[in-house]
């Protein structure tokens, strides 16, 4: 499942990436939203 938040560049699909889990409930949006992958995201895969 991926994630993003609304005023952010990036989304992210690793739920041990701190940048994702530190995105504010308001914030939150599922999905890509177009965007591209986190980097600490695609680290941890």
């Amino acid at each position: 499942m991926a994630w993003h938040a609304k005023d952010s560049e990036v989304y992210h699909d690793n739920r041990n990436c701190t940048v994702g889990n530190n995105i504010e409930t308001k914030n939150r949006r599922q999905g890509t939203g177009g965007k591209r992958l986190c980097k600490q995201c695609k680290k941890l895969r």
